[in-house]
């Protein structure tokens, strides 16, 4: 099955009085990373999160946003009484050692982080687990559909320009008998020339020669490869697990192939397939790094 690694969720719950919001934006990615960005109250419960996401996310980076509102006002304010007096004390040597006047008024104490905080009767934290990570579930489920209908896209495209690369290698197959033949007339022809009316060369070591080097023009065996890797691509896209990393070696492998067999076959129209093949190789490779 293939899955984007682009896509995005969200989610809301509602519970006593609590909402919870889940956003969800996944991006690729060479690994399964999952950065959570929620509201300090709720920082206990982080590593729950994000191994829920992680149980459905096998590649890419997920970025998750949370927020909590509450219905109702806050019931009472919370003082952080000993951070109080650190403050005050620091702003204290702080202006013994600048040489000024030491004055903070109370309200600049309330302002500074984490001295006051509005609460409500609400002690346990734990009640929010619950419906936070019921949010979390809804907005994965919604992440995950667009990542696979993304997928069955990217899938389309992938396997319709392999189909366009199969013709054009069934082409190539047609003109390699063509190249070393031609490759043979070609050296005969010039080592008639140059030995013309000077000497007597040894036949069967020409014969040799011209075998071995009609031998390192040959393609059909890049082209067997080739026809090989284009199958792969078919049976690794409907494997269930993560196939991007396998689709992205097997694109790499294709490519020595081509690049092999542009090298070997010095022939005008096998140049110029070569050229396509490598196009349409390319645009397959950045799909390939879309695949999860």
């Amino acid at each position: 099955m293939v899955y984007s690694m682009t896509g995005y969720g969200r989610a809301e719950r509602k519970e006593e009085g609590v909402s919870f919001t889940v956003e969800m934006r996944s991006v690729n990615h060479r690994f399964s990373e999952v950065a959570v960005r929620m509201p300090r109250e709720l920082s206990a419960f982080e590593d729950a999160v994000r191994k829920k996401v992680l149980s459905h996310i096998r590649r890419g980076r997920v970025d998750v946003f949370i927020t909590i509102e509450t219905e109702t006002p806050p019931s009472s304010l919370k003082i952080n009484w000993e951070l109080a007096r650190q403050y005050k004390e620091a702003a204290e040597k702080m202006a013994e050692l600048l040489g000024v006047s030491p004055q903070m008024p109370v309200y600049e104490l309330l302002s500074m982080p984490d001295v006051a905080r509005a609460g409500d009767e609400r002690s346990d934290l734990e009640s929010y687990k619950a419906p936070l990570l019921a949010a979390v579930e809804e907005a994965i489920v919604m992440l995950v559909t667009m990542r696979k209908k993304e997928g069955q896209a990217l899938r389309d495209d992938v396997l319709g320009r392999i189909e366009e690369m199969k013709h054009l290698v069934e082409e190539l197959a047609l003109f390699a008998p063509k190249v070393a033949e031609g490759y043979r007339e070609r050296i005969f022809t010039r080592v008639q020339e140059y030995i013309q009316d000077r000497c007597d060369i040894d036949e069967s070591r020409l014969l040799h020669e011209v075998a071995v080097f009609t031998e390192r023009a040959d393609i059909s065996e890049e082209i067997t490869r080739l026809r090989s890797h284009f199958v792969q691509f078919g049976q690794i896209a409907d494997e269930p697990d993560a196939i991007g990393r396998k689709l992205d070696f097997l694109v790499q492998e294709c490519h020595r192939e081509i690049n092999t067999i542009g090298a070997k076959a010095n022939h005008l129209e096998i140049s110029q397939k070569v050229v396509i093949l490598k196009a349409e190789l390319e645009k397959v490779k950045e799909q390939v790094q879309n695949i999860e």
